[in-house]
């Protein structure tokens, strides 16, 4: 197993690529690093509801996709690129919903960790970097 170095954004930017590539293939699981983050980003996804569950073993997390009909669940993008960073305020947040009719969320890094835009817009004092985007 090779050692991953990555710093934060090129670790989302690979998190993304991996799921990307397994939910394209449609593989009902998968298995990627272990790391932190990778953690922290799939409890956000599996509380949305677009991983059916994911278990952690001794150097690798195996992700189990969910399908409807033999069609993923969601469709993710990245937003922040590791040249690009992009920070949203909650105000930029909302007209972005309600200009696009946008049905999905964006997965967000606040100080207080990984928060989903809907929880954002809900409570209201959370805006920070916008990296992921989930369609469903």
């Amino acid at each position: 197993m090779r050692k991953y170095t990555l710093n934060f954004n090129y670790l989302i930017a690979n998190f993304v690529s991996l799921l990307k590539i397994g939910l394209l293939r449609k593989l009902r699981f998968i298995r990627i690093p272990k790391t932190a983050v990778y953690i922290r980003l799939l409890m956000v996804l599996y509380k949305s509801g677009l991983l059916r569950t994911f278990r952690v073993e001794s150097s690798y997390i195996v992700v189990y996709f969910k399908f409807k009909h033999g069609q993923p669940i969601g469709k993710l993008t990245l937003i922040s690129r590791p040249g690009k960073r992009i920070q949203w305020k909650l105000g930029h947040l909302a007209n972005h919903y309600n200009k696009n009719n946008f049905s999905g969320f964006y997965i967000i890094s606040t100080q207080t960790g990984f928060v989903t835009s809907d929880y954002s817009l809900l409570t209201g004092h959370k805006s920070g970097e916008v990296l992921i985007k989930v369609e469903i």
